[in-house]
């Protein structure tokens, strides 16, 4: 979780002062909302978030031309400018619940999460792949709050672990470790230098012992891509997930937590991907086929709900 960061592999180098004037900014910034969602009840808080959101819209020009170019990218010169304009705006408003919603995650549990949570839908997908026995992979782009999805998971009593990137900030990364510690969710640290088969030997181990092992799969942290149609352009996508799912034979499973109007979220699971090659010969085929399927899952999802997709950065770097 960060506060408007690009990716590791499009951040610009950065001197040791520039990161350390950037990781306290962080900081201030996750203290800021800690601080106001501690005291703002969640039923006002639509009108902080706003307030909130619109400076950073305003301020942070450069940004906010990279947002709305991604929402023109999801268009395909469907919407309005008008249209576009007022998505580009409602990003940064939703992201400010977000993180709103993320600094006060250890208040949610199973007595109040009708305060938050309006619908679960596909849960017994969930049920019938853990009964396969090889483990689940979850997977969902940057959309909605994710990080509610593994609370709910861990209502059901699921054995989640979440693969992700070292946090270069210490007080950030402390923050998340905490959060998820307390719910019983491990973290699997990840490399995205590293691409040989011990990077992701914890998950492998994780699957095997017929666990969960969630990720986020809209961004390229690795150098291990293939090329897709994405919105009408061709866009180079991670297929870790689908590597890991040859190596293991677990189902994956794309799942969405999204805001829907009345500031409540929707869980969901969708029906699973199985990336099952009989033979060497078919496992191209078979990755390129079942990672199309989940593309057009993550398309459809985007296109819905384009004010959740929390891209930060030129997406198609145009």
């Amino acid at each position: 979780m960060a506060i408007f960061q690009q990716p590791a592999n499009g951040q610009p180098g950065l001197s040791m002062e520039d990161r350390h004037v950037r990781s306290l900014n962080r900081f201030i910034y996750l203290f800021l909302f800690q601080f106001c969602s501690t005291l703002i009840p969640r039923s006002v808080q639509k009108f902080f978030s706003v307030v909130v959101g619109d400076i950073f819209y305003l301020l942070m020009e450069e940004t906010r031309g990279y947002v709305r170019k991604n929402i023109e990218g999801i268009s395909g010169g469907r919407w309005s400018k008008e249209k576009i304009s007022v998505l580009t705006r409602k990003t940064f408003q939703n992201y400010g619940q977000y993180l709103l919603d993320y600094m006060v995650m250890h208040r949610l549990q199973p007595s109040n999460k009708n305060r938050w949570v309006e619908e679960e839908v596909g849960g017994g997908y969930m049920v019938e792949a853990l009964k396969e026995g090889k483990g689940v992979i979850c997977i969902t782009p940057h959309l909605g709050n994710w990080e509610i999805g593994g609370v709910l998971f861990s209502f059901k009593g699921g054995r989640l672990n979440v693969l992700t990137l070292d946090e270069r900030d210490l007080n950030t990364k402390s923050f998340r470790e905490e959060m998820r510690k307390q719910r019983g969710i491990k973290n699997i640290y990840i490399d995205p230098k590293d691409d040989s088969p011990m990077a992701v030997i914890d998950a492998i181990k994780a699957l095997r012992q017929n666990e969960i092992v969630a990720m986020l799969g809209d961004r390229i942290e690795t150098q291990k891509t293939m090329p897709f149609d994405f919105f009408g352009k061709k866009t180079p996508f991670p297929i870790g997930v689908a590597i890991l799912a040859m190596a293991t034979g677990a189902p994956v499973l794309p799942v969405f937590v999204v805001m829907e109007k009345n500031r409540k979220y929707r869980g969901i699971i969708e029906p699973p991907i199985h990336f099952d090659a009989t033979a060497r010969k078919d496992r191209e085929a078979v990755l390129r086929n079942g990672m199309e399927k989940l593309i057009k899952k993550f398309e459809e999802y985007i296109e819905k709900y384009p004010d959740q997709w929390y891209n930060f950065y030129s997406y198609w770097k145009e």
